[in-house]
């Protein structure tokens, strides 16, 4: 009677079995061990205009409505500030920066990109419609953020602050960058460290095209 188990090709199949159960727990593991320690390895990193660009701090003024907070237990590290157009009423420009151990591209982009947007919107106190993907490529200190811009028309509501003095159901035009950029890993002496990826979300608010074009520059200007 022949045993299965004894053959030569038996033996390799048996051997990669234990290989692949052996990977299989490594990755567990690994999985385990960021769900554990991420909260604590993963910092807050806010993104700011710097002053290099045209528009601030001289027609833009700020930061403004600084805010840090946490999602996923800790995994992800959000700040948020925005600027303000110096009239008081034009525009706003809010930047977040999403800190992670993971590259946020590889999930879902466009649905956290369209939450962070609407929840902005609410919080001015506008209601947006017409959103839309636009193709456009923009240089963030000289490198190319292309394809990851969206663009929507939104109407001022009762409940607006900032925009109010435009009137109640005037127009504001939204536009939309963000980028990642990623972690890497690199020796610092004897310890090998794993940098955060980072998520860059631009949200400008402005009741024209000039005002969206002032706020686009001063994306282009973005730094961490």
């Amino acid at each position: 009677m022949e045993e299965p188990e004894l053959r030569v090709g038996g033996w390799e199949k048996k051997r990669g079995r234990r290989l692949f159960r052996r990977f299989l727990s490594l990755i567990l593991i690994t999985a385990l061990g960021a769900l554990i320690l991420g909260p604590s390895v993963v910092e807050y990193r806010p993104a700011y205009v710097s002053s290099e660009s045209l528009y601030f701090p001289t027609t833009w003024n700020g930061p403004f409505d600084t805010e840090y907070y946490k999602e996923f237990n800790g995994h992800l590290k959000i700040s948020s500030i925005s600027y303000e157009a110096s009239d008081g009423k034009s525009g706003k420009l809010t930047v977040i920066s999403i800190s992670s151990l993971i590259d946020l591209e590889n999930l879902n982009m466009q649905s956290m990109v369209v939450e962070k947007v609407e929840s902005q919107a609410r919080k001015e106190g506008l209601e947006l419609e017409n959103g839309k993907i636009i193709n456009e490529i923009l240089n963030v200190n000289e490198v190319q953020v292309s394809n990851n811009a969206y663009q929507w028309d939104a109407n001022i509501t009762e409940s607006a602050n900032f925009f109010l003095d435009n009137g109640i159901g005037s127009e504001i035009l939204v536009k939309v960058y963000f980028w990642t950029i990623e972690g890497q890993i690199k020796q610092n002496g004897p310890k090998i460290e794993q940098l955060q990826s980072q998520t860059i979300i631009c949200i400008a608010f402005g009741i024209n095209l000039n005002t969206i074009e002032q706020a686009t520059e001063m994306i282009g200007n973005v730094k961490i």
